[in-house]
């Protein structure tokens, strides 16, 4: 199944694309447009990420991080599921960051302010979160997903697959393979180098880096703040591994979305080049 997230794009904009997949994740953005959403595409609407119904200030300033908080993680994941069930009464997944090591503003600054936790405090935090989801019958529906840090000093919990490893033997995981690349740059390997072949996988996440970063190489990362932003493909090895790994993981899940935005010239291109993942 691919899906395409629905952040950044309207309902004239996803219905101009809906021959290229066959249904949509409901992705962040304000809950009056997200209800429009459901009202228009709600039967092609399978899956949730993170933040999709936000009302308040305070929802819009919370960053998901269980790494770090994973009482109010989970109390917010409550809240935004009854607040999506309200509209959106039928769904396979529900899709949120796995969080960086330490604390931060919220989710437009991804630097770590003050002390940073170390990988196993981080773990013994996301041990809790899933034990409270557990609590709630809400575990079977949340995935994990890696994220990578503002650069070196801001490190993301789920770096390598290792790290994944440890993370999946509490909560089954969302892989975001635009962030592994960044990841990946941090550590100077390639993505084609990583094993992702004994992780329980819920959902995979196609995403491109910016066409300025050529190579896995922090000098390039050093020179774009936001790596990531659903861009469109553009050819350089980066993204073509991040293409070849995606068809690779194909046979490992049911659910593969695409983030992505753009003219709509480069949207039906790179739309184009993944029907290979159908």
């Amino acid at each position: 199944m691919l899906l395409v997230s629905t952040a950044k794009h309207n309902i004239q904009e996803l219905k101009q694309i809906e021959e290229y997949v066959d249904g949509y994740e409901l992705g962040i953005g304000l809950e009056e447009k997200n209800r429009k959403l459901c009202e228009e595409l709600g039967e092609k609407i399978f899956t949730i990420h993170n933040l999709p119904a936000i009302r308040t200030d305070h929802d819009k300033n919370f960053m998901m991080n269980p790494a770090v908080d994973p009482q109010g993680s989970a109390r917010m994941v409550k809240k935004m599921v009854e607040r999506v069930n309200s509209f959106l009464p039928e769904w396979k997944l529900y899709g949120i960051h796995g969080g960086l090591r330490g604390k931060i503003k919220g989710p437009n600054d991804f630097v770590i302010k003050g002390p940073k936790l170390t990988v196993q405090q981080c773990i013994k935090n996301i041990s809790r979160f899933s034990h409270l989801l557990k609590k709630e019958n809400l575990l079977t529906t949340v995935a994990l997903e890696n994220i990578y840090g503002a650069d070196n000093d801001s490190p993301a919990i789920g770096m390598d697959e290792t790290e994944l490893g440890e993370i999946a033997k509490h909560i089954d995981l969302l892989l975001d393979l635009g962030h592994m690349a960044v990841n990946c740059a941090y550590q100077n390997t390639n993505l084609n180098q990583m094993n992702f072949n004994n992780l329980p996988l819920k959902e995979v996440h196609i995403s491109f880096l910016r066409s300025e970063i050529k190579k896995y190489s922090v000098k390039y990362l050093d020179k774009n703040l936001m790596y990531w932003d659903h861009h469109p493909y553009t050819e350089t090895e980066v993204n073509q591994q991040i293409l070849e790994v995606a068809q690779k993981m194909k046979k490992r899940t049911e659910i593969i979305t695409i983030e992505i935005t753009g003219t709509p010239e480069e949207i039906e291109s790179s739309l184009e080049k993944l029907q290979i993942l159908r």
